[in-house]
């Protein structure tokens, strides 16, 4: 009879932590809005633990754009996807943009351009580009 009560009382914890377990919520993190930088002629993203900070940048044609490498593991800066016409040739790979390294590009036109590092496929990044008025 001990070993029922025993196995009751273990079922009974058991059910009391799936449920408490069950009811918390989980934790949304909010998206960031995108960085403004019109009006600079030049801006720095950060590529550190496996991110692009800022994730989204909004700029003014003509605008440099830098990648600076400050994690401690090689990246690459790529288009999102081939068909994405940046207007020049686009991205560096992982063998030049290893910790420590840059890698710039200057938005010769309006748009909206999204990359990511192929190595670390949750990384992505876009940059919109204004055309001034």
């Amino acid at each position: 009879m001990s070993n029922r009560r025993a196995v009751v009382a273990l079922v009974a914890f058991v059910c009391v932590l799936v449920t408490a377990c069950g009811s918390s919520k989980p934790k949304v993190v909010p998206i960031p809005p995108p960085v403004d930088a019109r009006g600079k002629t030049a801006f720095e993203v950060d590529t550190n633990r496996n991110q692009f900070l800022p994730a989204a940048l909004i700029v003014d044609v003509g605008t440099k754009v830098t990648w600076k490498n400050t994690d401690t593991v090689a990246h690459d800066v790529k288009k999102s996807a081939d068909a994405l016409d940046f207007g020049a040739p686009f991205g560096v790979d992982a063998s030049e943009f290893g910790p420590g390294a840059s890698y710039s590009f200057t938005f010769a036109k309006a748009g909206t351009y999204f990359y990511t590092c192929t190595i670390h496929t949750l990384m992505s990044g876009k940059v919109e580009v204004i055309a001034k008025p």
